[in-house]
C-alpha cells in the first residue's frame, strides 16, 4: 500500500492525476484483485493466493539448489531424463522438509544441510554382505 500511495503522490506531484483522481486511487491503494473462474468463498481465494508462495519456493529450490534450469544436453531423450530426475530431487527435498518439520528441527537445518551430513556416511558392499562404516556422532544424534 505504501509503495502505491508513493507512486500515486509522485503522479500528482508531475501533474499526471488530479486531486480527485489521487483520492479515487487512494480507495484502491493497498488491494489486490484475484480473478477466478472458479465460485469460491473470499476466503477460499485467499488461502489459495497465500498458498502460491510455497510453489514460487519450490521452483526457486528447483533452479538454485538442484540447478535444474542448466541444461546442457543434446537430444530429447536426455532433457526427458534430466528433467524427471529433477522432479524426482526436488520431491525427495520436499519430503525431508516435512521430515524436518515434524520433528521440530526445520529451524536448525535445511534438506541440503541434512544431505551434506548424511553424505559422510558410507556403506561399503561387500559382494552379498554390506557395511556401514563409522558414522559421525552429530548424525547418529
Amino acid at each position: 500500500m505504501l509503495e502505491e500511495r508513493d507512486a500515486l503522490y509522485d503522479k500528482l506531484d508531475a501533474g499526471k492525476i488530479t486531486k480527485v483522481e489521487l483520492h479515487e486511487e487512494m480507495k484502491k491503494s493497498g488491494h489486490i484483485l484475484i480473478l477466478s473462474n472458479r465460485k469460491m468463498k473470499e476466503q477460499e481465494a485467499y488461502e489459495l493466493f497465500k498458498r502460491r508462495e510455497s510453489v514460487e519456493k519450490m521452483f526457486d529450490i528447483y533452479k538454485s539448489t538442484l540447478s535444474a534450469d542448466r541444461l546442457y544436453l543434446h537430444d530429447d531423450e536426455s532433457v526427458f531424463g534430466h528433467v524427471f530426475i529433477a522432479f524426482l530431487s526436488l520431491h525427495a527435498y520436499c519430503t525431508l522438509e516435512l521430515l524436518l518439520k515434524k520433528a521440530g528441527a526445520n529451524k536448525k537445518m535445511t534438506p541440503g544441510d541434512l544431505l551434506f551430513e548424511f553424505s559422510k556416511v558410507y556403506h561399503i558392499d561387500f559382494g552379498e554382505r554390506g557395511k556401514i562404516m563409522e558414522v559421525p556422532k552429530k548424525i547418529r544424534d
